[in-house]
């Protein structure tokens, strides 16, 4: 057991080296998914041509938008499991990972039954051309066959991750992605499946995660391992997940709803403001990156400290953590504001489209320090199990605001980068808001005077 407090309970040793230890893998998984992602995409567009790639392109947000929304939802069990390890409490902790593995597996199957059926309506609502209209369906028919497999990995990975352990999420995904491409390039480069050959290997490769993360979770000696006839639902704990979840899932499925509004006003000032404004997402990607993965650290840090009482810890935990934070966000900044005409070479040659792309860069880079308070405090909240305040929160700093800036200030001066404001002034105001409401929060559930 002592094997286990040292490698994985965040409540004991040295704050700075215990939050980067578990962020570094979790920063890692991020970027191999991007990896796999783009070498998807490549293999894709060279062997089954543009119309594959569209095909999957035309439906991303139908398949992300449902799984967003899950993950989201059963992030109230890592929430859960956190804090019962936190507090030792394994016999609570021990009916939440079992239940959550029951949730997942069975709405992973409600959500292919549910996505198979409706698959052909959703591509006629979103105006998918005729042309590639079928193998479009293939494709989302397939993908959202393999959903039990998707949500036991990600709700798997999650209860891993709450008891400390970042790594081995990191190894499950990197032996997905490797057969991924192996069997992409089998099945659309040698076989010419087409855009079903992609799905058959995505889902092939979550099963294969799925059945990784079970087996970790079946002979782990960490106080989650579960026992397959254990695997049931336990009312109490189902309601407690879906109460911290469900907010969050929410929080999941409407935020892209404003960043969609503000890409259709980008839209309209042409081409190469949309490639610019693309190259920007490749420039500036690491620093999301890694906002996200410390955010998913302090998350998990202050659950297990908030379940062992460690109210002091959790403080000066976020105060470690947001220094260290503000210094790569800073430097890492500098470095794009420096270097983005440069690094833009890279991806295009285009010189409109580069010299657009250095404007834009050098507006926005200065301000990406402003995002960082509103992602740290309100997963800082999250920890605590208060999860509903945080979502209230992000839609009317985030989303709410972005609408109402692209409805209203925009028309006084239609410009691109009068569109962009929206997004510091989005995170200035949204940071401001979390600042404020953790120092309330700070004074009264996380005051030392609740100790026992």
């Amino acid at each position: 057991m002592e094997l286990v407090k040292k490698e994985h309970d965040l409540t004991e040793g040295v704050i700075w080296k215990k939050l980067v230890i578990f962020f570094m893998p979790i920063l890692l998984s991020s970027l191999l998914q991007q990896l796999y992602t783009t070498a998807d995409a490549i293999i894709l567009g060279r062997f089954a041509g543009v119309d594959a790639l569209a095909s999957i392109d035309a439906i991303y947000s139908l398949t992300k938008l449902p799984v967003s929304f899950f993950v989201g939802l059963s992030s109230g069990a890592t929430i859960i499991v956190s804090q019962y390890f936190g507090a030792k409490n394994q016999e609570d902790l021990s009916r939440t990972v079992h239940t959550a593995i029951a949730f997942a597996f069975s709405g992973g199957l409600i959500l292919s039954i549910v996505g198979i059926v409706s698959a052909p309506y959703f591509l006629k609502l979103m105006q998918v051309p005729e042309d590639i209209f079928n193998y479009s369906l293939s494709y989302a028919r397939i993908f959202f066959a393999g959903m039990a497999a998707s949500m036991v990995y990600n709700v798997g990975t999650g209860i891993l991750r709450a008891v400390g352990d970042s790594k081995s999420s990191f190894y499950f995904l990197l032996a997905a992605n490797i057969v991924n491409v192996v069997l992409d390039l089998v099945f659309v480069g040698l076989l010419r499946w087409h855009a079903a050959g992609a799905a058959f290997a995505t889902v092939i490769s979550q099963i294969l995660s799925a059945v990784l993360v079970v087996n970790t979770l079946m002979k782990t000696s960490l106080p989650c391992k579960i026992t397959p006839k254990k695997i049931q639902f336990h009312k109490d704990v189902l309601n407690n997940i879906l109460k911290l979840g469900l907010p969050i899932g929410i929080q999941s499925s409407l935020y892209p709803i404003a960043n969609m509004l503000i890409q259709s006003n980008i839209n309209q000032f042409g081409t190469s403001s949309i490639a610019a404004w693309a190259l920007c997402g490749k420039l500036d990607l690491m620093i999301w990156l890694v906002i996200d993965s410390f955010a998913i650290t302090i998350s998990t840090f202050t659950a297990q400290n908030y379940g062992a009482r460690n109210f002091a810890r959790i403080r000066k935990g976020v105060t470690i953590c947001m220094g260290i934070l503000l210094t790569l966000i800073i430097a890492m900044s500098g470095a794009l504001y420096t270097w983005c005409r440069n690094l833009s070479f890279l991806f295009i040659d285009d010189i409109e489209v580069i010299e657009l792309t250095t404007m834009l860069m050098r507006f926005l880079s200065p301000m990406y320090f402003l995002y960082i308070g509103g992602e740290i405090f309100s997963g800082v909240i999250r920890g605590t199990g208060e999860t509903f305040k945080p979502m209230l929160l992000t839609l009317a700093g985030t989303c709410a605001f972005r609408i109402l800036w692209i409805l209203f200030a925009v028309p006084l001066n239609p410009t691109l980068i009068m569109v962009l404001w929206s997004y510091p002034a989005s995170w200035l105001i949204t940071s401001v808001m979390f600042t404020v409401y953790y120092q309330i929060y700070h004074r009264s559930r996380l005051s030392d005077s609740l100790s026992p």
